[in-house]
């Protein structure tokens, strides 16, 4: 049996986990919309919305540490057969998120940053994949020390690009906000929490179990919100050519910091993307091995035949692949968090619990209510 997974490499994973947080910056003017004048209110408010969900998520871990993280939830508040739909919508929003997210790094993060790579990118969708593959079927220990490190330079690259951006522009929490744009920009931005949940799919091995499970989510939602919120505050006074730019954080970088550390947010930027996808393809393999009984390391092999394949097909037509399976990817995803939060009043009966699920499944409603509403205006 290997060695358990120390509370710091959790954390670490946790961290790396959400968004990546130097990712962060960048959604967030779509995701604020007509409220990123007051973006440090917003991610403030959707701190505190998301503070909802992640007390469903604790509760659960109270009591169940699993591989089967948020399916292994439902089960216990529902039954296996309710975890079985769970477990394979939850899988099919994660398998595609693996390829698509590639064709975005390569196209919406790396070329913007480093024009010079355009005609290399084709080569970079097929290399990258495998690269992730590779890092994946790695020593888990060694995996989990590699992202770690990459959470902790984002953790310093953060308030770097907040503190050289308020040095120059200022700084503003809100401006006039309306209840409107404000409350569509909580939502969405609420939103870029809910992979958080990828480290429960590593509960079972941890050492300390859910005590270390619980501390270490929640350590590490407050460390990336706090961050996000310091680089948030300046996003309200820069310029729109910059915040309205393909990666926000690289370019307010490069407008107030020179191209060097431009260099640095934009690479970071991309790693934690990448990151996400190796925590992904991590808790994708143990959530099918605990459905359905098989060696985790068989199905990091399995997996790496679609997702090495699906991005060959990418190559037809980059951009239309992505918008293809951007959608349906966030739709599972949506209605997954969704069942965890509806049955959560079975696996806690209060008052308390049913209001908390109510404004849980709120959010993921809202979440599929604006991925609809967004096809049918395209």
């Amino acid at each position: 049996m290997s060695k358990p997974v120390s509370p710091l490499l959790f954390t670490g994973f946790a961290i790396a986990s959400i968004g990546g947080p130097l990712a962060l910056p960048t959604f967030l003017p779509g995701t604020a919309g007509d409220a990123t004048d007051s973006a440090a209110l917003v991610v403030l408010l959707a701190l505190a919305v998301f503070a909802v969900p992640l007390g469903i998520w604790l509760v659960y871990s109270g009591r169940v540490v699993s591989p089967g993280g948020l399916t292994a939830f439902v089960a216990a508040a529902a039954g296996r057969r309710t975890a079985l739909v769970h477990g394979w919508i939850w899988a099919l929003a994660y398998f595609l998120y693996l390829p698509y997210t590639v064709t975005f790094v390569v196209y919406d993060l790396l070329t913007p940053v480093f024009p010079g790579i355009a005609p290399y990118r084709s080569s970079l969708e097929l290399v990258l994949p495998v690269a992730l593959v590779l890092v994946a079927l790695a020593p888990l220990r060694a995996v989990l020390v590699g992202l770690g490190v990459l959470a902790a330079a984002q953790l310093v690259a953060l308030p770097v690009l907040g503190g050289v951006a308020l040095s120059h522009v200022g700084a503003r929490f809100a401006a006039a906000p309306s209840l409107d744009p404000t409350g569509r920009a909580v939502g969405g931005t609420a939103l870029l929490f809910v992979c958080a949940s990828l480290p429960l799919y590593l509960g079972a091995e941890v050492r300390g179990g859910a005590t270390t499970v619980r501390r270490g989510l929640v350590i590490a939602v407050a460390v990336v919100g706090a961050l996000f919120l310091v680089a948030a505050i300046p996003l309200a006074t820069v310029p729109d050519a910059l915040r309205d730019s393909a990666v926000p954080g690289a370019a307010i970088a490069g407008a107030y910091g020179g191209r060097g550390l431009e260099i640095v947010v934009g690479l970071l930027t991309a790693g934690s993307t990448l990151a996400l996808i190796v925590a992904e393809y991590l808790a994708l393999a143990r959530l099918i091995h605990w459905l359905h009984d098989v060696p985790v390391r068989g199905v990091l092999r399995w997996i790496a035949i679609p997702f090495v394949a699906a991005d060959v097909v990418s190559l037809v037509d980059p951009e239309r692949f992505y918008s293809d399976l951007l959608k349906p990817s966030l739709a599972a995803l949506f209605v997954s968090q969704l069942i965890v939060f509806l049955v959560f009043p079975r696996f806690r009966r209060s008052a308390v619990a049913l209001a908390a699920a109510a404004v849980a499944s709120g959010l993921a409603a809202w979440g599929l209510y604006t991925l609809f509403a967004s096809s049918v205006a395209t």
